[in-house]
């Protein structure tokens, strides 16, 4: 195990070399907040657009430095201009193979650790977030790249199982406080629970908070979903869960799954939801 005090000073070092140190400050909840930072992958603008958005409300909302894009290690043309080109792992072994072989995309300035419960993290990784964390922001860091960890909820169920709250167990596991302690970013991935408020909201605020005690300076995230593993999410509920939480984190991670091996009960695509929030935010200038 390596000292926090030298990672912390990585984590710091390439936020602010990413040109983001003004944003890692804490969100306190009577904050009048900045617009929101995002992860989104290039497939999901894509849908966005096919939804109805326009090229010039895609570029306000995600053609800026408070835009994490990703996509895959040789992605086509970003469909919009000024994001942060970002490459996400769901394994830490891939990510120091690729790092190590100089593979990433031309003008990578982030890697995301999407460590969950599936066979896309190995089985050592899932029973040990918090060393793998540890390492790929080493990793991350070596390479001067901003660092984003993102544990899923569901590692729970490889950490504590049989428990039925699985927010809960997060919680009192530290997850969000190991994810943060090494991390320029977290995402809290909360949006398995969106159609539940309450749950959502008390949630992400407590994780937010566990992951600013662990590294003051992070940069905390919230998962919204416009179709998580296949529920039904209206555009008031999304709309609702995006508010909920808005003092108390800086941005969000817009997911919009489809069916496949990552997400077999996702079903079809479902961007339509996000179309209200997003043009709103388009026509407010965020």
């Amino acid at each position: 195990m390596f000292r926090a005090s030298s990672l912390k000073m990585s984590a710091c070092a390439a936020v602010a070399a990413a040109g983001l140190w003004q944003a890692a400050a804490p969100v306190s909840a009577t904050a009048s907040p900045a617009p929101p930072r995002w992860i989104i992958t290039q497939t999901a603008v894509g849908l966005l657009g096919g939804a109805g958005l326009t090229h010039a409300q895609l570029q306000t909302l995600f053609g800026n430095t408070r835009t994490y894009l990703s996509g895959g290690l040789t992605p086509p043309s970003p469909p919009v201009s000024g994001a942060l080109r970002t490459v996400s792992f769901t394994s830490y072994r891939v990510m120091e193979r690729q790092l190590a072989g100089s593979h990433l995309p031309a003008g990578t300035t982030a890697v995301i650790y999407d460590n969950e419960h599936w066979r896309f993290t190995p089985a050592d990784e899932q029973r040990d977030p918090a060393k793998y964390e540890e390492l790929a922001a080493k990793l991350a860091h070596a390479h001067h790249l901003v660092f984003v960890s993102a544990p899923a909820v569901d590692l729970t169920d490889v950490l504590a199982p049989g428990q039925s709250d699985h927010y809960a167990a997060y919680l009192r596991l530290g997850l969000a406080a190991s994810a943060a302690r090494y991390a320029g970013v977290i995402d809290i991935q909360a949006q398995g629970s969106e159609t539940s408020l309450p749950t959502f909201t008390s949630f992400v605020e407590a994780a937010a908070a566990q992951a600013r005690r662990a590294n003051p300076h992070v940069i905390v995230l919230a998962g919204l979903s416009t179709n998580p593993s296949g529920q039904h999410v209206s555009s008031a509920q999304f709309t609702a869960a995006y508010n909920a939480v808005r003092a108390h984190v800086s941005g969000y991670w817009l997911n919009i799954p489809s069916h496949g091996a990552a997400c077999p009960a996702c079903g079809t695509p479902q961007p339509k939801v996000a179309v209200p929030l997003l043009e709103m935010l388009a026509r407010a200038g965020a």
